[in-house]
């Protein structure tokens, strides 16, 4: 029993000690972004299940149509956060004149 614990915490302490000492980064790797893309998984199955039973042609026109609709929701939303991002850089520059004006 005690060489077992012995050896989890030594396996501990080295683990971590790996862990640790490698560079920490955030977000995903680079690796993990080389096969990303737009089309997730749950777009890929709702599609199947749009398409299920159709026509070569209808098929096509229904995914490019969904595709079509998925690229302007994401160009929306892109808009927006850039929108948002600039009332934020604005309000910040107006408190700091504010500040400035204050002192």
């Amino acid at each position: 029993m005690k060489k077992c614990v012995v050896f989890a915490l030594i396996f501990f302490v080295l683990v971590n000690g790996i862990a640790f000492s490698q560079e920490a980064k955030k977000g995903a790797s680079p690796k993990a972004y080389e096969h990303a893309s737009q089309q997730s998984i749950f777009h890929r199955v709702t599609d199947w299940f749009a398409t299920i039973g159709k026509s070569e042609e209808e098929k096509a026109k229904i995914l490019e149509q969904r595709k079509n609709q998925r690229a302007a929701k994401r160009a929306e939303k892109k808009a927006k956060h850039a929108q948002e991002k600039a009332q934020k850089a604005l309000e910040k520059s107006l408190r700091k004149q504010e500040k400035a004006k204050g002192k």
